[in-house]
Order: structure tokens, then sequence, then C-alpha cells
């Protein structure tokens, strides 16, 4: 009884640990900390810092180097 105990307690510690670095969710760049910014290339839109190159963008701001590449006709794009 006392291991189920335990084995629970750990479960529920990593369980909540996990949460606490989990993207946020957003929908404009104000919901956002610090310099994160809104990826709305991701499905759902997370806050993230600004992504390196080859990563999925839709705005130059989401990229580190600040140029998006969009593809004519297409919703997301990459990072160059």
């Amino acid at each position: 009884m006392l291991k189920t105990l335990i084995v629970s307690m750990a479960t529920l510690v990593l369980f909540t640990s996990s949460l606490a670095f989990a993207d946020i969710a957003c929908a404009k760049d104000e919901d956002c900390k610090g310099t994160e910014v809104c990826i709305l290339a991701l499905k759902p839109p997370v806050c993230k810092p600004p992504q390196p190159a080859g990563k999925p963008c839709k705005r130059d701001k989401v990229c580190a180097s600040g140029k998006c590449e969009l593809p004519a006709g297409k919703d997301a794009g990459t990072c160059k």
C-alpha cells in the first residue's frame, strides 16, 4: 500500500511539473511573455522564442532571421 502511494505521488509530481514547462496557447503576440511570439503556424498556436531556420511560420516576426518564406497560395511557410 505504501509503495502504491509513493508511485502515485511521484506520478502526480512528474505530471504537474511537465505542465509548468508546457507551451502557452495564444491568439496574438500580446498573449506571450517576454521576447516570445505567438507561432500561428502551429496547431494549436503557442508562445515560443523566435524560430530558427526551417521552422514553420506565417509572419517574418516569428523567425530569428526576421524572414519567413511563405509560398504563394500556402497558409504557412518556413523561416529562412
